[in-house]
C-alpha cells in the first residue's frame, strides 16, 4: 500500500521550489499550486509531483504539435539534491506510465516540462532516456538581430494568400518533424487551413509574407493580446505576445529571408509596447536554435520527452 502524502512536507517543498526558481530566473511565473485533481500525487524526500494524462482528440490541431497521448509529470523540487529528488519521482512515475501505455506506441510520450535555467535536476531525465526536444523562448523588446535580405518585400497577407500560406506552414511542420515533437497528420493541412482562414478574415491580420518577384517565399504569424492570453502561464510578465510561426520555403533557407521576417515582426512587436514575446522552437533543429537566439531570444522552459513512453 502506498504511503499517505505528507501535505505539510509537500507545501514546504513547493514553497522552497518557488523561491529557488525566483532566484534562478525573474521571468518565470510563480509556480501554480499542484492540483491533485489533475492526476496522481507523488512524493519523495525533497520532491512532490502530479502525474497526469492528456489525449488530443482526432481532428484537433494539438495532435500535430505533440504526441496524441501524453503522460505528464509536473514537479516541485527542494533540498540540496534536486536531481536525486527528481530521479525518485521519475522512478515512481515511470512504472505508472508503463502500466498505462502500450509498449512501443510512438504516438504516446512521457513529457516533463522544466524551467530551462533549472539545470541541476536534469541529469535525472538524461539517465532515464529523456531528450530535450523543444523550448519556450522569450525575447524582451529592442534586442536587434541580423537585418536579413533586402531583396524581398514583406507585406500583410490577404485571403488570396491562403493556399501558399498553408503550403509554407506545412513545410515548417515537415522540417521540425524529425526532432521528435511535431507529428504530421493526415488532417494537418486541414487544421492549418482552418486556422489561417480565421486569421486572414480579421480586419488587421498579424500575418505577413515575404515575396520576391511576386512569389511568396516565407511567412510570419504573430498572436497579440488577447489572442495570446493562453501563453501567460509561461512568464511573470503580463500581456505577452506569441510568435506562432515563421518559415521560409526549403529552397530559400539560409538566404536572409527568415532574418528579414524576424526583424520585421520584432519591429512591429517593439512598437506595440508589449513587455515580451514568446515562441516554441525545436531544440535539436540545427537552424532554429541559433536563428532565434541571434534575434534576442533565450530559453525559458524546456520540454523533455521520452517517446515512446513505454519503449
Amino acid at each position: 500500500m502506498d504511503a499517505p502524502v505528507d501535505l505539510d512536507a509537500a507545501l514546504a517543498t513547493a514553497d522552497e521550489h518557488a523561491a529557488r526558481l525566483a532566484d534562478l530566473d525573474p521571468l518565470l511565473p510563480p509556480p501554480a499550486p499542484l492540483d491533485p485533481a489533475a492526476g496522481e500525487l507523488l512524493q519523495c524526500p525533497g520532491g512532490v509531483g502530479v502525474a497526469g494524462f492528456v489525449e488530443s482528440p482526432v481532428g484537433t490541431a494539438a495532435r500535430t504539435w505533440d504526441a496524441a497521448r501524453r503522460h505528464t509529470l509536473t514537479v516541485r523540487l527542494a533540498g540540496e539534491d534536486p536531481a536525486g529528488s527528481l530521479g525518485a519521482l521519475l522512478d515512481q512515475w515511470l512504472p505508472l506510465v508503463r502500466s498505462r501505455a502500450a509498449r512501443g506506441d510512438l504516438d504516446a510520450a512521457a513529457v516533463v516540462e522544466v524551467p530551462s535555467r533549472d539545470t541541476r535536476p536534469v541529469l535525472a531525465l538524461v539517465h532515464r532516456g529523456f531528450t530535450p526536444v523543444s523550448a519556450v523562448a522569450v525575447r524582451t523588446p529592442h534586442r536587434p538581430g541580423p537585418a536579413g535580405s533586402s531583396e524581398v518585400t514583406i507585406r500583410q497577407a490577404t485571403p488570396d494568400d491562403l493556399d501558399r500560406l498553408v503550403a509554407l506552414n506545412l513545410e515548417v511542420v515537415d522540417y521540425d518533424a524529425p526532432f521528435g515533437k511535431v507529428t504530421p497528420r493526415d488532417d494537418t493541412a486541414e487544421a492549418l487551413r482552418n486556422q489561417l482562414t480565421y486569421l486572414l478574415s480579421e480586419a488587421d491580420p498579424a500575418v505577413w509574407v515575404a515575396e520576391r518577384d511576386g512569389v511568396a517565399l516565407g511567412h510570419v504569424h504573430l498572436q497579440l493580446p488577447p489572442l495570446s492570453a493562453w501563453a501567460a502561464r509561461f512568464t511573470s510578465l503580463p500581456n505577452v505576445a506569441y510568435l506562432a510561426s515563421l518559415g521560409v520555403t526549403a529552397a530559400c533557407r539560409g538566404g536572409g529571408i527568415g532574418n528579414a521576417l524576424a526583424r520585421f515582426a520584432h519591429d512591429v512587436l517593439d512598437a506595440s509596447g508589449l513587455p515580451a514575446t514568446l515562441l516554441h522552437h525545436a531544440l535539436p533543429n540545427p537552424r532554429s536554435t541559433p536563428f532565434w537566439y541571434s534575434h534576442g531570444y533565450r530559453p525559458l522552459w524546456t520540454t523533455w520527452v521520452r517517446r515512446p513512453a513505454h519503449p
